[in-house]
């Protein structure tokens, strides 16, 4: 049975005025598709766990095992996914990790045609990013709009850069779940560590996008 407003466990949730009975209860309802790997996809599942999201689909690019997670989360139910999908299951959100490249834009491509939002987090230097695209119409903006006009911009994360990015990653669907909508939409986050700079800026569409080209024919090198 899927927690409620009314367990003990969430009492310190529920009186907090920005979730309340009414946004434990949208937690408590929720299903998030996580894809990735490593210290990030761990720290995003039990950082949506502990505040009892209910399901969890998991897509990991390496062994994940589910057990830590259901000997301490009693309600959850967890649900692994094979990497090489033909199909992603309806979820309430979908939060991205992953730092292969291939997989990334093999869901970010699934996700765009078929017109569901998600979330991309990724580490960026000593810091992470958050990147929402909400997919309108099946279109651009996506994650290759950004990719190919910041060509540098993704880089490989320490494990302690990571639990900041899976942590993050669940902070911000989380509020997104809460208040059914996002201030990054659009948008790319970025946060350095070191020196506490950060901004946001709007991702536009882009002619040199590999998937639109894709969908309109063209012929694309990786």
């Amino acid at each position: 049975m899927a927690p409620t407003d009314k367990d003990p466990k969430y009492s310190r949730q529920v009186i907090l005025p920005s979730v309340g009975p009414e946004g434990q209860i949208k937690w408590s309802q929720a299903s998030v598709l996580l894809a990735g790997e490593g210290a990030a996809l761990q720290a995003a599942a039990t950082a949506l766990a502990s505040v009892g999201v209910s399901r969890l689909m998991i897509l990991s690019a390496g062994p994940f095992d589910t057990f830590p997670l259901t000997d301490q989360f009693r309600d959850l139910q967890v649900d692994l996914l094979p990497e090489e999908f033909e199909q992603l299951p309806a979820a309430s959100e979908v939060v991205v990790l992953t730092e292969n490249k291939e997989l990334r834009r093999k869901i970010s491509r699934w996700m765009r045609h078929h017109a569901r939002p998600a979330l991309f987090a990724r580490p960026a230097g000593t810091g992470f990013a958050l990147f929402s695209a909400r997919h309108h119409g099946g279109q651009c903006p996506c994650l290759e709009c950004f990719e190919i006009m910041n060509p540098k911009a993704f880089t490989r994360g320490e494990p302690s850069i990571q639990r900041t990015v899976g942590a993050m990653a669940a902070s911000e669907i989380l509020q997104k779940i809460l208040k059914e909508d996002s201030p990054l939409d659009g948008k790319v986050w970025i946060t350095s560590l070191e020196s506490g700079v950060s901004f946001h800026h709007e991702v536009k569409p882009t002619y040199k996008c590999p998937a639109r080209l894709l969908e309109e024919g063209a012929v694309v090198t990786p």
